[in-house]
C-alpha cells in the first residue's frame, strides 16, 4: 500500500525542505495567520517547472469564513484553471452556506471545472467548522471529491482520533481522510493506525534575518516581527516521512 505525506508550504524555501525531507506532494498556499490562501502563480509553475515535486495549489480568494459571493466563486474558477495550466496536481477548497454546511451547487460546479482539466480535489479543513462531519463527508463522496484534510473536528489531529478513526470507517476507499494539524514524529504513528493512508504536515523552526535595518519601521502590523520568520524544519518533516514510508513495508 502507497502512503504519502503532504507538507504545508507558503514558499520557495519550504517547498524545497520539503522534497529534501521526501515528502510525495506540497500545498502551496499564501497567508499563513489565515491558515493559507491563494498563492503566487510564479511560485506554482517554479515549483512544477524546477522544483518537481507534485503541488496541491489551495484556492482560497481571503481568509475568514467560507462563504463566497458570486465574484468570489468566479475568481476561484479561474484560480482552479490558472494552477491546471501551471501544471498542478491538485487544487483544495471548500465552500459553505451560512448554515455551515457544503454549498453543493458551487462545491459541484469548482469540482466540474477542477476534474475537467485533470486535477484532484482536495477538500479543506472548512469541514472542521460543520455542524454535521458525517452528512458532510458522505456529501464529498457524492461529489466526487479525492481526498478530506481535517484534524478531526479538533485544534490539533492527535486530539481528533475518535473522528478521524469514524470518517476512515465510514468512507474506507472512497475518499481518503488525511489528517492535519501538530502532526509529528512521535504522534504519527497514533493516526497511521487508524488506516490512512496521507497524512498534512507543517513542522517549522525559526530563524533570525541577518538584514540590517537602518529604521525600526515594518511594511504591515505594528506588531509584526519583522526579523524573525519560520521555515519548514527539515530534520522532523524527514523523520516524519521516514514513519510513514516505513509502513509501506
Amino acid at each position: 500500500m502507497k502512503y504519502t505525506v503532504e507538507v504545508c508550504t507558503y514558499t520557495i524555501e519550504d517547498i524545497k525542505a520539503a522534497k529534501e525531507a521526501g515528502a510525495e506532494r506540497v500545498e502551496i498556499c499564501a497567508d499563513p495567520d489565515a491558515g493559507g490562501t491563494t498563492p503566487s502563480y510564479g511560485l506554482i509553475e517554479y515549483v512544477v517547472d524546477v522544483v518537481g515535486i507534485d503541488a496541491a495549489v489551495m484556492i482560497r480568494p481571503r481568509g475568514g469564513d467560507f462563504v463566497y459571493s458570486p465574484e468570489e466563486l468566479e475568481i476561484m474558477e479561474r484560480d482552479i484553471l490558472r494552477s491546471a495550466q501551471a501544471g498542478a496536481k491538485a487544487v483544495v477548497f471548500g465552500v459553505l452556506t451560512n448554515s455551515g454546511h457544503l454549498d453543493l451547487v458551487a462545491m459541484k460546479h469548482l469540482i466540474a471545472v477542477a476534474k475537467e482539466h485533470g486535477l484532484e480535489v482536495t477538500c479543506h479543513r472548512a469541514f472542521d467548522v460543520s455542524p454535521d462531519p458525517h452528512r458532510f463527508v458522505q456529501e464529498l463522496v457524492d461529489l466526487g471529491v479525492d481526498r478530506l484534510l481535517t484534524s478531526g473536528q479538533k485544534p490539533r489531529a492527535i486530539e481528533g482520533l475518535e473522528l478521524l478513526g469514524e470518517l476512515q470507517k465510514a468512507v474506507g476507499g472512497k475518499l481518503s481522510i488525511m489528517p492535519a494539524v501538530e502532526i509529528t514524529s512521535e504522534n504519527v504513528e497514533k493516526l497511521l493506525d487508524l488506516g490512512v493512508t496521507e497524512v498534512h504536515t507543517r513542522n517549522v523552526e525559526t530563524v533570525t534575518s541577518a538584514m540590517e535595518r537602518g529604521a525600526n519601521i515594518v511594511m504591515g502590523h505594528d506588531d509584526y516581527d519583522e526579523t524573525t520568520r519560520v521555515r519548514i524544519d527539515l530534520a522532523e518533516t524527514r523523520r516524519i516521512v521516514e514513519i510513514v514510508k516505513r509502513r509501506e513495508g
